[in-house]
C-alpha cells in the first residue's frame, strides 16, 4: 500500500494541474455501458464501464473504437494509458499530438486513462474509463435427446460472467458480475419450455422452430433459430422428429361437421372417420362392439381396419336403449410414426375414445296425437298432406333408427284406399312425405272419415302400432 500511495502522489505532482473532470472517454461501438461503483466513490465519482459483446453475428471478433474529445480548448495532445493490474500503474501505450479528437482502437479490455494537455500546460487533465469486451455468443442449439415421449435441447453458448476493475485510490479489485438468462419460443407453440439452458419437454410431432434468446443483466440479447422437420437427423443419421400423436374425428350422414368426442348416427349407418394423427405413418383401427350385444360383457372386437381413413368401415345396427348404462361403441386408433433408425424402430401412440359412436335411440311417435286429425288434400299448401306433426309435445318426436314402417288407410266401409311400407323406416313416396290424398286406385280420396293403422319396428327390436282416425275435407 505504501508503494501505491507514493505512486499516486507522484502522479499528482507530475501533473500539477490535474483535476477530476466528468469522463470524456467514450467507446463509439459499445453495445451498452454501466457506471462504476468505486470503493472511494466520494473522491473518484463514477466512470463508465463500456461493454462490447463479441464476436458479432457473423462470428468476427470485435475491436473497441475508443475516442476522446476535449472541446473547450481546441487543439491538444493526447496520451493513452492502459491499467496494469500487476503494478497498479497506468502504462503509456499511445500518443497523438495537435489534434482535436483522439481515436484509439484496441482488442484488449481493462482500464484506460487519457491525459489531455497542450504545450503551455494551460490544459492538463485526466479521463478514465473501463472496457469490458464480453464473450457473448450462441454457438448453436444441440438436441441431446429425442425419444418417443420427450426431447431435450442444450443451448451451446459462451459468455464471460465477470469483469474486474479497480478503485483508483487504493486499487482494490472490484467485480462487475453479469448473468445471462435464457428464453425459448416455439412455432407452433404447442408446449412451454423452462427458462434454462437445457429444457426437456414433450416431443414435437410436426415440424417446429425453436428460437433461443440469451440476454444479460444489461438487457443485451442474442438470438438463435433451429428448425426441425421430417428430414432432420443427428450425427448417427437417426431422425429426430419421431414422436407421433394419434387423433381422429367421426361424422355420420345426418351430421354436418366431424365430431371430436361423440358421433350420433341413426341406425343403420356407417360412420366416416377422419384421421387427424400427426407424424403418423401406419395405422390400425379397432372398433369395439356394444356391451349390450356381448355375451361376456368384455371388450369384443367387432372389426379392424388398416386404412388411413376408414370410410363406412363399420355399420352400427343396434341403437342404444335409454336405460343402457353404457350406450356407446368404443373406437381405438393405433398410430405408428416413421422409421427413425437402422433398427427400423417406430414410435407408437394409441387413442381410445369411449362411447365414441352412440347410435340414436329408436324413436317413433307412437300415439295418434302425433298425426293430424284433419287434412285437406289438393293444391293449397296448407294441410295438404297427412304426415307427422311438428312441435314441442312429447309425442311429436322425429323418427329415428326405424328399420320397418307401414301404414294402411281404410274408408268408412273398411275398404283399403292407401297402402305404404318401407324397409328403411321412411314415409316418402315420389318425393312426397306422407299421404297426399291419392288412393291406390289413382283418384283423390273423397271427403269423409278414414281409419289408419301404422306398424313400425326399430333396429333394437321394439315394435310400434299406432291406430287412429283422420278427417278428409
Amino acid at each position: 500500500m505504501k508503494h501505491i500511495f507514493i505512486t499516486h502522489i507522484l502522479l499528482l505532482l507530475f501533473f500539477p494541474h490535474v483535476w477530476k473532470a466528468q469522463a470524456q472517454i467514450k467507446v463509439v461501438n459499445a453495445n451498452t455501458s454501466t457506471p462504476t461503483n468505486y470503493k472511494n466513490g466520494s473522491i473518484l465519482g463514477t466512470d463508465s464501464i463500456f461493454v462490447i459483446y463479441s464476436p458479432d453475428a457473423n462470428g468476427k471478433e470485435i475491436e473497441a473504437s475508443m475516442q476522446v474529445y476535449y472541446g473547450p480548448e481546441g487543439i491538444n495532445n493526447f496520451t493513452w494509458y492502459r491499467f496494469n493490474a500487476t503494478t497498479d500503474l497506468f502504462d503509456s501505450i499511445f500518443t497523438e499530438t495537435s489534434v482535436t479528437i483522439s481515436n484509439f482502437t484496441t482488442d484488449k479490455q481493462g482500464g484506460y486513462q487519457v491525459r489531455v494537455y497542450n504545450n503551455e500546460l494551460t490544459v492538463d487533465t485526466l479521463f478514465h474509463a473501463w472496457l469490458f469486451i464480453e464473450l457473448f455468443q450462441i454457438e448453436g442449439i444441440l438436441i441431446t435427446s429425442s425419444t418417443c415421449e420427450t426431447m431435450t435441447l442444450n443451448a451451446d453458448t459462451n459468455f464471460n460472467s465477470t469483469f474486474t476493475y479497480y478503485d483508483l485510490v487504493d486499487f482494490t479489485p472490484l467485480v462487475f458480475t453479469n448473468a445471462v438468462q435464457f428464453a425459448w419460443a416455439l412455432d407452433p407453440d404447442y408446449t412451454t419450455l423452462t427458462a434454462n439452458a437445457k429444457p426437456t419437454f414433450e416431443a414435437p410431432v410436426e415440424p417446429v422452430s425453436f428460437t433461443l434468446t440469451m440476454s444479460d443483466v444489461l438487457k443485451f440479447q442474442r438470438k438463435y433459430l433451429l428448425n426441425i422437420d421430417e428430414e432432420t437427423t443427428n450425427k448417427f443419421n437417426d431422425k429426430l422428429l419421431i414422436a407421433v400423436k394419434a387423433d381422429f374425428k367421426g361424422q355420420s350422414a345426418n351430421e354436418t361437421e366431424p365430431a371430436d368426442t361423440t358421433v350420433h348416427p341413426e341406425a343403420p349407418h356407417g360412420v366416416v372417420f377422419f384421421n387427424e394423427t400427426k407424424n403418423g405413418d401406419e395405422f390400425e383401427w379397432y372398433f369395439y362392439n356394444h356391451p349390450r350385444w356381448m355375451a361376456d360383457e368384455g371388450d369384443t372386437l367387432l372389426t379392424t381396419s388398416s386404412l388411413f381413413e376408414p370410410l363406412d368401415s363399420i355399420y352400427y345396427l343396434h341403437p342404444a336403449r335409454k336405460e343402457d348404462i353404457k350406450p356407446g361403441y368404443d373406437v381405438k386408433l393405433f398410430a405408428w410414426g416413421p422409421v427413425y433408425n437402422e433398427a427400423e424402430d417406430r414410435c407408437l401412440d394409441t387413442l381410445r375414445k369411449p362411447d365414441f359412436v352412440i347410435v340414436d335411440t329408436t324413436q317413433f311417435p307412437n300415439t295418434y296425437t302425433s298425426l293430424p286429425n284433419v287434412f285437406t288434400p289438393g293444391e293449397d299448401d296448407f294441410n295438404k298432406t297427412f304426415y307427422y306433426l311438428e312441435g314441442s309435445a312429447e309425442d311429436n318426436l322425429p323418427v329415428k333408427s326405424i328399420k320397418y314402417f307401414s301404414i294402411k288407410i281404410y274408408n268408412r266401409w273398411g275398404n283399403k284406399v292407401y297402402d305404404y311400407e318401407d324397409s328403411d323406416g321412411s314415409w316418402t313416396e315420389d318425393g312426397v312425405q306422407g299421404w297426399d290424398g291419392r288412393t291406390r286406385f289413382g283418384g283423390m280420396a273423397r271427403p269423409g272419415v278414414y281409419y289408419y293403422v301404422i306398424l313400425a319396428e326399430g333396429w333394437d327390436g321394439r315394435t310400434f302400432k299406432v291406430p287412429g282416425y283422420v278427417h278428409v275435407f
